[in-house]
């Protein structure tokens, strides 16, 4: 029996059958109808191209690993397409029933299939399941369309924007979430934007942090001012868009403070360090910082680290690093409130009521 006796009729190596296969009534969907409510996104990229960046909510259902695919892409540059295809049908079969029940209890719902391009990948999914009975679309020029629709919004005006500045531990992220119409930057980096921001986090790609950034924005109201914590153009490993760093410099200003006590408190709750790989992580970081602090203090604070002191570390660090760090970099700017967040439900309310006074105003 050769490699393809066992593959469906529709899908056997001739070259009238591959187009069939191939082409015919596919229907395609733009990138604002595959993200209407109710659509369920499958990507068939592989899972590495899946991890570099993919549309939110998708769901990974890769058709080839990444050396297949490379085998694939060689047979098509090589050979041809119909060669790759039958290559592509060779990969798969063995793992079509499998791949079909992984589908069955979304099988009611509506289908929005997606590849790099909206190529080969994706057009034989489609066909397949909807010669198995499910309601499956294309997504237009796959990924590569979506991600250019991501840019595109990102070039767009943001909305006015409040921003919330203050010292390492006041508590900024923690009041952002009693606010409404609240922009969390570093929730969808998943980074707390410092030395130690990617302790017990999964940092994003550039592609994903935007591709949320958009996602949120579309969102939440355009007309009044949204909160947002002041950031530097960077968030750990992603950079903010130019447009929405422009807003944020031109936003309205806010400057929290806590007691020191307070700010050490908070960082100790928030970090949790008591597994072996954080602290693994921490020391790493901290031999690093020997050029700021100094040798003495480094040793010092590995051997708080060793001992599980982790509020001396943060006091040390707050008061030799971060402090007058942000210090400097607050000079240059202008508040229009200050308040602090020792009662972050207090400064909620303080908060509610400043932008109101705002939107009353415009």
């Amino acid at each position: 029996m050769s490699d393809t006796d066992s593959l469906p009729d529709t899908a056997k190596p001739s070259h009238k059958k591959i187009e069939d296969f191939l082409s015919g009534g596919f229907p395609e969907v733009s990138v604002e109808e595959a993200l209407a409510t109710g659509n369920i996104l499958l990507d068939v990229r592989t899972a590495e191209e899946f991890w570099k960046g993919s549309i939110p909510e998708a769901r990974s259902f890769p058709l080839f690993d990444n050396l297949e695919r490379a085998e694939i892409g060689t047979i098509y540059k090589q050979v041809g397409r119909d060669a790759a295809v039958v290559k592509g049908l060779e990969f798969f079969e063995p793992r079509l029933q499998q791949f079909l029940c992984s589908l069955s209890a979304i099988k009611s719902q509506q289908l929005v299939v997606y590849c790099a391009r909206g190529g080969m990948r994706s057009v034989s999914v489609v066909r397949l399941l909807r010669e198995h009975g499910f309601r499956t679309f294309q997504l237009q020029g796959g990924y590569k369309n979506y991600r250019q629709f991501v840019l595109r919004k990102l070039e767009k005006p943001v909305p006015p924007l409040i921003v919330l500045h203050g010292q390492t531990g006041v508590g900024k992220t923690m009041l952002l979430q009693k606010l409404p119409d609240h922009l969390d930057l570093e929730g969808l980096a998943q980074h707390r934007s410092s030395l130690f921001g990617a302790i017990h986090k999964t940092p994003r790609t550039q592609k994903d942090f935007e591709a949320l950034l958009v996602q949120k924005l579309k969102k939440l109201p355009d007309t009044v001012p949204l909160f947002v914590e002041g950031e530097s153009r960077k968030v750990g490993q992603v950079f903010v868009p130019q447009s929405f760093a422009k807003a944020m410099k031109d936003g309205t200003l806010v400057l929290l403070s806590a007691k020191l006590e307070t700010r050490i408190s908070r960082i100790v709750q928030e970090y949790q360090i008591c597994d072996e790989q954080s602290i693994q992580q921490i020391d790493s970081i901290l031999q690093s910082l020997q050029i700021a602090l100094g040798k003495l203090k480094v040793e010092q604070l590995r051997k708080w680290l060793k001992q599980g002191e982790i509020e001396n570390i943060v006091h040390m660090l707050l008061l030799d690093y971060y402090d007058p760090r942000y210090k400097h970099a607050m000079s240059k700017y202008e508040f229009m409130l200050e308040l602090s967040t020792e009662d972050l439900n207090q400064a909620a309310g303080e908060l509610i009521g400043f932008r109101n006074e705002i939107i009353d105003s415009c």
